[in-house]
Order: structure tokens, then sequence, then C-alpha cells
């Protein structure tokens, strides 16, 4: 008996020492991929499970008659091989459900080029606000062709806000809706989008990138709230980490959610769809239900 301990113990022993350093490296990288592709089916999975988020935004001057005001944002569809019709359909309809007052589309229609812009736009048609419907155009859809996807957007019944802005007026009490043009490849002027804008009536800004939150507050112009997109909350978060690449040039500071600059607030949503990989884990779409209140 105490033969057969001894050789078992010398075989145990002996195991590490035949394990050569490139059997570790191709475990550990085994053990990698698996982990990651565990991942990333998970991701395919669940990534058009959507979202609803209700945000509460109290506003300075904000006048008793738009008080319950109700915007719904809807960003990053990116329509494309992996974010089809029916996927956007069904998005739409959880809007319509949500009632909104304004329905703010903040960019990056498609993903893939021109060809998904107007079946995108078709899709739009069916949604319903009692106010109106505003889009602002991003990066992807300068790639697709900045006039072609704004002429099918108001095609489709939007009003597009590109360097523009609206005003609601109820008995007298104003509420200025700005849109600027897309930071990385549209110019928009600030000073000129804002003159004549009086600096108490409460403005609402949609902007594809987070960023445009720094130029406003370089120019010292005032906003109370702008609703962005463009980071996709990362698309893929960690624990503790959060999200390893972020679009933006302030890293995790507007990367997700309500944030402010100064007195200036921002919320950026992690939107509907997805680029490059087509997955999403702990960072599922988002469609956001905003809703006004006096401060």
């Amino acid at each position: 008996m105490k033969v057969v301990k001894d050789k078992l113990k010398q075989n145990f022993l002996r195991l590490p020492q035949q394990w050569t350093r490139r059997e570790v490296i191709k475990l550990s990288a085994a053990s990698v991929a698996t982990i990651g592709l565990g991942c990333l089916g998970y991701g395919a999975v669940v990534r058009k499970n959507v979202e609803v988020s209700h945000v509460e935004i109290k506003i300075a001057n904000l006048c008793h008659e738009f008080d319950g005001l109700k915007i719904a944002q809807m960003s990053d569809i990116h329509h494309g091989p992996y974010t089809g019709a029916d996927y956007i359909n069904r998005c739409v309809e959880i809007i319509n459900g949500m009632n909104p007052d304004v329905i703010a589309l903040t960019g990056d229609f498609t993903f893939a080029g021109r060809r998904y812009v107007e079946p995108c736009a078709e899709v739009l048609k069916g949604l319903k606000a009692k106010v109106g419907v505003y889009a602002v155009l991003g990066n992807h859809d300068y790639y697709a062709g900045a006039g072609h996807v704004a002429r099918a957007l108001g095609n489709a019944g939007c009003s597009v806000l590109v360097d523009a802005q609206d005003c609601l007026e109820y008995r007298g009490a104003k509420l200025w809706l700005l849109g600027v043009d897309d930071l990385l490849y549209g110019n928009t002027d600030i000073n000129q989008l804002m003159r004549g804008l009086p600096r108490e009536e409460p403005k609402v800004v949609f902007s594809h990138n987070p960023d445009f939150i720094e130029e406003f507050a370089v120019k010292n112009k005032h906003i109370d709230l702008m609703m962005a997109g463009h980071t996709h909350g990362g698309q893929i978060r960690f624990p503790v980490i959060g999200a390893p690449q972020i679009s933006s040039d302030y890293g995790q500071r507007y990367a997700i959610g309500l944030n402010h600059k100064g007195s200036m607030q921002i919320y950026t949503t992690r939107g509907i769809g997805t680029i490059l990989l087509p997955t999403r884990f702990d960072c599922p779409p988002e469609i956001v239900l905003y809703t006004l209140r006096q401060a």
C-alpha cells in the first residue's frame, strides 16, 4: 500500500511539471475565448430587451404651463443588418405607449449605409407625439449623407433641427427647443443659434454628442437640459471599471445617464442600436421618458 501511495504522490507532483509554457498559454487563451464568446452570446440575446428610463428633470424658471411636459428620447437606432425594422417598430410602439408630448430623436439612424435610410424613416413615420417629433443628425448620418438623411426624416414628418430652434408657447409661457449639428462633422455656431433668446427662458437642447455640453460652457451660453446619445453607454460595461471604451473626449464623465456641467444638466442615453459588435453587456438598450418639473 505504501508503494502505491508513493507512486501516486510522485505522479501528482510531476503533473504540473509536464505542462509546458505553450500549453499554459493555450489553456489561458481557451479560457478567455470561452468567457468572451459566452459574454457575446449573452449580449446578443439581451441586446434587444429595451429598458424604459423615467427621468424627472427640474428646471428653474419653468412655467407651470409646462410643468409635467413629457419628452421621449430615442437615439442611435443604427438601422442595418443587426438592427432590423421589426425591432425599430417595437421601439416605436413602446414610445407611442408613453403618450409623450414631444419626441426627440438624437442621431445615428443607420450603420450600414444609404440603403437603410428610407426604410428607417418609413418606420419612424409611426411615431406619435402631441406636439411634434424632432430630430438631429449624428456622425453616422454624415457617413450615409447628411442631406439624404435629413430629407428622409423630413418626409417622415420629423422636424429636423440642424442648428435650428423651435419655441413651444402656451398661454404666454415659452420653452425653447434647440437642435445642434453633429459635433464631429457639423459646423454649429452656438452664438448664432442662441442669439436673441432670453437667458431666463428655459431651453432644452437635442444633441447627438454629449461633449457639446462643454461647447456651451466655453461660450458661456446657459441651457437647462441637453439630451444626447452617441456613446451607447459604452455598449459593453463591467462591474466597478465601467466601459473599457467610451466615444467621448471626456472619458466616463458624460458616458451614461444624468450628469451636470455647472448648473446645466445633461442626460446621455444608451440608445437602442449597436455598432461593430452586435452585442451588449450590462448595458441594455434604452428609451428615455423625461418629465419636466418646476425647480
